[in-house]
């Protein structure tokens, strides 16, 4: 933990009081230094006080360099009048050992004041360093705090942000994002008391986004929920690249299979379905099944390590197909060298060996 420096400026004339102050030990990450000149009132700072003007003074001096605060030694009815201007008052006529405790409990009221500044600066900062959309709500769905990346899109100020529904921030009013039942997620939240995964379509002023939202529940100390917490990220552009991918392996005139590294089918092309006559979803396709029982080696395995590439020619032994495959297997491997799938593309070879073109059938 962060150590807390306090400047104590004690002002009393009664003796032996400021002494004993000076004895007061706290915790290892608070530490007291005791002043004499007002020009060390920088930090935080407190002033105990007999002079009842010069203690109702003192807390008016806070600024951007210092927290000041202030505590009233001697006659209580001399300043109870004035009780506003000052953090604490103690009676000069208790026990000394009373106004020991008032002092300790007056250094953990600082200390308190200190923390939570120092945690609502923790999370704020650590928010805003997320560069995706966060924010946090109450269980009315009025919004406590934004971070900047999610000021950026909705073009609000953050403290603009705060008090406002989604209806107020997302528009929500408007028909296309009512589909997007934001509210009705979080309402979902707080009821079933867990982080929920979900897919939301949303409209900004800068066009339409798809984001990948995770919320969570919110509970204060005794495990009440209070609100919840979610954070947003953006892969529109991520959709938009596995539909171009899509299209693009449609399009192909030749056919084409995509596997995940365990060998899961996730994309049969339109060509690929029509020359084995393929029905339902593409998962319903077992590509190594496939291929041990429907298809006997012709040729030996050709494998280039290099290119992470396999070549072999097969003869069909499906009693729907009455020709040759030449099959290329090629890696698919992401930046980190680990492979992530597989491209598989059979190719017909005609009764000579040669490659046959299979046309695609764009009314299908």
């Amino acid at each position: 933990m962060f150590e807390l420096n306090i400047n104590v400026f004690c002002n009393i004339g009664k003796p032996g009081v400021s002494e004993i102050f000076k004895t007061v030990s706290f915790y290892d990450n608070i530490k007291i230094r005791f002043c004499d000149m007002f020009d060390d009132a920088i930090g935080y700072c407190l002033l105990i006080s007999d002079n009842h003007e010069e203690a109702t003074s003192f807390r008016s001096g806070s600024g951007a360099s210092a927290k000041l605060y202030s505590v009233y030694y001697g006659d209580i009815k001399s300043i109870e009048n004035r009780v506003d201007t000052v953090d604490d008052m103690w009676s000069s006529d208790e026990n000394l050992n009373v106004t020991v405790g008032r002092y300790r409990k007056m250094i953990a009221y600082i200390k308190a004041n200190y923390d939570a500044w120092f945690y609502r600066n923790l999370y704020s900062t650590a928010m805003d360093s997320i560069p995706d959309p966060a924010w946090y709500k109450d269980l009315e769905g009025r919004i406590s705090y934004v971070n900047e990346s999610f000021a950026e899109i909705v073009r609000r100020p953050q403290k603009e942000c705060e008090g406002k529904t989604d209806d107020q921030i997302w528009n929500v009013d408007t028909d296309f994002n009512k589909d997007a039942d934001i509210v009705d997620s979080d309402e979902l939240v707080i009821k079933e008391q867990r982080t929920l995964a979900l897919d939301q379509t949303i409209t900004t002023i800068d066009g339409m986004m798809k984001l990948a939202t995770y919320k969570s529940p919110l509970f204060n100390e005794f495990g009440d929920i209070i609100g919840t917490v979610g954070i947003a990220h953006d892969v529109t552009e991520l959709i938009n690249v596995r539909r171009d991918k899509d299209l693009l392996v449609e399009s192909v005139p030749f056919p084409v299979v995509v596997v995940d590294s365990n060998w899961k089918t996730v994309v049969v092309n339109g060509t690929m379905r029509r020359l084995l006559k393929l029905e339902g979803p593409a998962e319903k396709f077992d590509y190594l099944t496939w291929k041990k029982y429907f298809l006997t080696p012709k040729t030996e395995k050709v494998v280039d390590e290099e290119h992470h590439f396999t070549n072999q020619i097969f003869t069909a032994n499906d009693n729907m197909v009455d020709f040759d495959f030449q099959i290329n297997e090629q890696d698919i491997i992401d930046v980190f060298g680990n492979i992530t799938g597989h491209i598989i593309i059979p190719r017909r070879l005609g009764p000579n060996g040669e490659m046959i073109g299979v046309k695609p059938d764009y009314t299908k």
